[in-house]
């Protein structure tokens, strides 16, 4: 995930505390304790209101409690060869500790952001990202920021995000469905299905939008659209950056985490369909009940009579 140079507990010993190496105002430490255990610590400069903490991270221990007129957060992995996300945890929380100049906001902001950690792991086992899905979430971001969001604005494209379930459409408006796909350019217009759901609805219209991708180093990565979708969600509502933030973690990626690779993509093309009749696909009602999943790949070189302008959509 990150490089090993930069493990902060690296020719520490037990039971001792190093100051966190910023200009961050409040008193942040890492940590080794008396079982030579990592850890990270948090100090304030007076007690806590309520020292009760109802948060269990997978793997790591959280202590809070009052001591000598301060109040004390501890965080402590309990493998220690899972220091690569136990750092991302603890630069996610620093970053946050430098956005709040009093102690009483800093500690709820820090037990907030603890609260969003712990759904990501409750829900992932995994803490990497493959390249199918960077590609995969890349493509909906690019939808959102370049057509729904724009179409829609941000309340309705995050209520219409369905996230990265594989039974129903990526994005369902009460007049439309929309499914993303994206593929490698170098490969040709390939798109996999995974479900007969994903190009099946029965109450209204369904669109099918591509977008074809190659790496590349000039190009973005999802954590550049992030960015693009925060500045445009500056001004929505706590509920809308929320939802967004959530619908992040389900799809496997939270935000200040460290990944070990982050790839870069240009969109080579934006293409939309229509699916509609005699659109190629494999339909529920006729498949046999005694077949419980199914994939297969459509051609998108021999769709283009269902080929619609993308930007007519929404």
């Amino acid at each position: 995930m990150t490089d090993k140079l930069l493990n902060p507990w690296l020719n520490m010993q037990s039971d001792t505390v190093r100051r966190v190496d910023s200009e961050i105002i409040h008193n942040l430490f890492w940590m080794i304790d008396q079982k030579g255990d990592y850890g990270f610590y948090l100090k304030t400069t007076e007690e806590f209101k309520n020292t009760k903490i109802d948060i269990k991270l997978r793997g790591i221990s959280l202590i809070k409690r009052n001591h000598e007129n301060n109040g004390e957060l501890f965080l402590i992995v309990n493998r220690q060869n899972d220091w690569e996300l136990f750092l991302s945890v603890c630069k996610d929380i620093i970053s946050i500790c430098a956005s709040y100049p009093s102690n009483e906001q800093m500690v709820i902001a820090v037990e907030n952001r603890l609260k969003r950690w712990q759904a990501f792991l409750m829900q992932n086992t995994e803490v990497s990202l493959s390249l199918m899905m960077q590609m995969g979430l890349f493509a909906e971001l690019m939808f959102l920021i370049n057509i729904l969001v724009p179409g829609k604005g941000a309340p309705v494209a995050m209520t219409a995000w369905g996230g990265p379930e594989a039974d129903k459409q990526d994005f369902s408006l009460a007049d439309l469905a929309v499914e993303i796909k994206s593929y490698k350019t170098s490969k040709g217009p390939l798109v996999a299905i995974s479900s007969t759901h994903q190009l099946f609805s029965i109450d209204k219209p369904l669109f099918l939008v591509t977008y074809g991708l190659t790496e590349a180093q000039n190009g973005k990565s999802i954590i550049d659209l992030i960015s693009e979708l925060d500045t445009l969600f500056s001004s929505e509502s706590v509920t809308v950056i929320q939802s967004f933030e959530r619908k992040l973690i389900e799809f496997g990626y939270m935000p200040g985490m460290v990944y070990d690779v982050m790839y870069k993509f240009v969109v080579d093309s934006t293409r939309g369909f229509i699916v509609e009749k005699d659109f190629p696909r494999i339909l529920p009602h006729q498949t046999p009940s005694e077949i419980i999943a199914i994939n297969y790949t459509i051609d998108l070189q021999l769709c283009t009579r269902f080929e619609i302008n993308v930007n007519n959509i929404i």
